[in-house]
């Protein structure tokens, strides 16, 4: 399950999957997933965090699978970046 919210320490929206079993992502595996689906990857910090742009946002991912989007106001359009990301890092996520 998706949920998104406001972030109000980075001003944007706060996106978090719940799963019945932890997950932990393999940030480089994905900072090279982005570069190859050719987005911009800003920053990989191994094991903390990637940021890149991601159609027209700049989105920070952490190992946890929490995504910040930056400057983004809706909720709906979030989950949906969300879900491309989740799947680029090979996790499936269901409704």
């Amino acid at each position: 399950m998706l949920v998104a919210k406001p972030c109000t320490s980075m001003g944007g929206v706060l996106v978090q999957l719940y799963l019945w079993k932890e997950i932990k992502l393999d940030i480089s595996k994905l900072a090279n997933e982005m570069k190859a689906k050719g987005y911009k990857v800003k920053t990989l910090i191994p094991g903390i965090m990637v940021v890149a742009e991601f159609e027209g946002y700049e989105v920070s991912v952490y190992p946890s699978g929490k995504i910040i989007i930056k400057e983004l106001r809706d909720e709906k359009k979030a989950e949906e970046i969300a879900r491309k990301i989740y799947e680029m890092a090979g996790v499936s996520v269901e409704d």
